[in-house]
């Protein structure tokens, strides 16, 4: 466990390790896989061409941004907005509605999980903001921390604020600590310090999985960002193989050495006795090239727990029985993350307590506890399949048609409005057929 003395220690003890190989690392890695889940991965793909070419510059760089598409796949938890329920008085769950609709928490939750499943470690930091609750999301690459006996216990959190420009001047930094808030200058300088309101960190930390003893900043995912970079790269080859095999390569056979001619329509050209000059088309192996991509993709998927059929624009497989098998896969993953998130949420709503209670004149009782419940989403099923299977059970006495009525439609609030509706329509079909 770490203890320091003084402000200006701290910093300096943690601006070292800030600073160290191995932390810059992590930060450009957490900045590049950001800049990948949000379309700007161009910057890098222009490094790479730079690398592997003598002169990329007239080469169309693409890129097909597959780390979005399976992020988002397997952050399955909140599909569906889980339900909250606050146990204590109807004051508190008032309460607690105002702060759901204030910070738009189920936004908040869901983008946070999928900034989990990319970064693997991620933090939560319930804010005062505009006279309302806010929530933001705290990422690896503007972060550095101190734990105590476990990951899970923060002592000392130091955000980066890189300033709206480039200069190192413009740096500052906010050091946190059970006591204490400090602004800091680029050199450590005090510029500002206060006392924690609050009494506790308010950050929490969230982790991909469950981390071992000695790591805070959890190690996976790197494999999803080379197979990118390596699409990226292949598609930019496929395009220029296009582009350059929709030209002939002129030859010339019996000009002089190292001479060229140019020919334009209708031009004449003297050759000397058995010369000759043509055009050859390339033999650019294109398929080879979309195979090559197309496999990447699929090894992307399979790589990260998904189906190679859900990258696939197939129709025979992305269908069928390969949906079923995505839904099993994901199905088990997802309870994993529920059993997580459950957790995060109940401490999330502690700190919230925490921070509303100081700013806000309206209070959270201290007894008032968060029972949330992740929805189960059913898997897709083919409508027509549906209904013969609703008609059955309607048979066997199992379902009533409001039963049915309810499910179809969500926005019916009640049975009553469901039966009223059936009602209705019965009406109605008497009339036509009357």
């Amino acid at each position: 466990m770490l203890f320091y003395s003084s402000v200006p220690e701290v910093f300096r003890r943690m601006n070292l390790q800030a600073d160290s190989a191995a932390a810059l690392a992590r930060k450009q890695d957490a900045a590049k896989r950001l800049n990948f889940y949000h379309d700007e991965q161009l910057t890098r793909l222009e490094e790479q061409l730079n690398q592997l070419f003598s002169d990329p510059s007239a080469m169309v760089k693409a890129e097909l941004n597959i780390v979005k598409k399976v992020i988002n796949n397997l952050s399955q938890v909140y599909r569906e907005p889980p339900s909250r329920v606050i146990e204590g008085s109807e004051k508190d769950q008032a309460i607690y509605e105002e702060i759901v609709e204030g910070c738009a928490l189920d936004v908040r939750m869901k983008q946070a999980s999928r900034y989990c499943k990319l970064l693997k470690t991620i933090l939560l930091r319930p804010i005062w903001r505009n006279e309302k609750l806010d929530l933001d999301i705290i990422t690896g690459n503007i972060c550095d921390v101190v734990t105590g006996d476990s990951p899970e216990i923060l002592e000392q959190v130091l955000l980066t604020d890189y300033g709206q420009t480039d200069k190192v001047e413009d740096v500052e930094y906010s050091l946190w600590t059970p006591e204490t808030w400090t602004r800091l200058d680029y050199r450590g300088n005090k510029l500002q310090e206060e006392a924690n309101p609050y009494g506790v960190l308010p950050f929490l930390p969230v982790f991909d999985y469950p981390p071992p003893s000695s790591a805070f900043w959890l190690a996976g995912g790197s494999d999803l960002i080379s197979l990118q970079e390596a699409i990226n790269v292949k598609l930019t080859d496929l395009l220029y193989l296009i582009s350059q095999q929709s030209f002939g390569v002129g030859w010339i056979r019996g000009a002089q050495s190292g001479s060229s001619v140019k020919v334009d329509p209708g031009s004449l050209v003297e050759l000397p006795e058995n010369g000759a000059l043509g055009f050859e088309s390339q033999k650019a192996e294109i398929g080879e090239v979309v195979n090559a991509i197309d496999k990447l993709v699929k090894w992307a998927c399979v790589g990260n727990g998904l189906s190679a059929s859900s990258m696939s624009t197939d129709p025979q497989e992305a269908s069928g029985l390969s949906k079923q098998i995505d839904t099993r896969e994901l199905g088990e993953m997802r309870k994993d993350d529920i059993a997580l998130f459950r957790s995060y949420e109940k401490q999330l709503f502690n700190l919230m307590r925490v921070v509303w209670n100081v700013h806000s004149s309206k209070k959270l009782s201290a007894n008032a506890a968060l029972k949330i419940d992740f929805a189960d989403p059913r898997p897709e099923v083919d409508p027509l399949t549906q209904a013969k299977s609703n008609e059955l059970l309607v048979a066997m006495g199992v379902l009533s048609p409001v039963d049915v009525l309810l499910e179809m439609n969500a926005d019916l609030s009640s049975r009553e409005d469901a039966l009223a509706h059936l009602l209705k329509v019965k009406e109605e079909n008497q009339l036509l057929t009357g």
